[in-house]
């Protein structure tokens, strides 16, 4: 192998590794210039009879909110930004891992309303709501923006939860002992309707 071929190859090599960063860089852009064009889908059909009005109510409150990508909240956590995340799943599913963010806030979807009206959520911080998949974090949003009048400018939902947060490539952190240990599922009989707000 002569020097010129070598250097042809190593060329090639250095184009491919640059065009793979472009690229690369390029994916991360989009989903920041896009992040606000995200539609939640539709949850799973047929997991109980009232799933066709769950997905028109999370449908009418995205306009109620901005979406946040797993990209763009890491690069605010990176940059050490002002913000609050805002879980809004069982505490179940808390204990199977959280997003490590110091200023995290552990309301169950039902109490966040409860947790405005008594004045814990204030209207001039910036909340990102995250939930397994969005479907709760995009009504909890929803609800400060229209019913308590929060600025839509500081309501978040992170894209796709924590499931998207994890697809990202992002790690959670397991806080079972903050919960005071799991103490594992207990036993049922069989359920006439599948339990459906735990999945999204």
């Amino acid at each position: 192998m002569n020097y010129n071929s070598l250097c042809t190859k190593n060329q090639i090599k250095e184009k491919k590794m640059k065009i793979g960063r472009i690229l690369g860089l390029s994916l991360i852009a989009a989903s920041f210039v896009f992040a606000h064009t995200f539609k939640l889908a539709d949850t799973i059909k047929g997991a109980g009879p009232m799933v066709k009005e769950f997905n028109a109510e999370c449908h009418y409150y995205e306009q109620f909110v901005n979406y946040i990508t797993p990209d763009e909240l890491k690069k605010w956590m990176d940059e050490d930004k002002d913000f609050t995340i805002v879980d809004v799943r069982s505490v179940d599913e808390m204990k199977g891992g959280e997003i490590d963010w110091p200023d995290y806030d552990e309301y169950p979807r039902g109490d966040v309303a409860i947790y405005a009206a008594m004045g814990g959520l204030k209207k001039d911080k910036v909340y990102v709501f995250v939930c397994a998949t969005g479907h709760r974090a995009v009504l909890a949003g929803g609800e400060l923006v229209k019913w308590f009048h929060f600025p839509k400018k500081n309501i978040y939902v992170l894209r796709g939860g924590i499931n998207g947060w994890l697809n990202c490539g992002y790690p959670v952190v397991n806080k079972v002992t903050e919960f005071g240990g799991f103490k594992g599922l207990k036993k049922v009989g069989k359920v006439k309707e599948p339990v459906i707000l735990d999945q999204f």
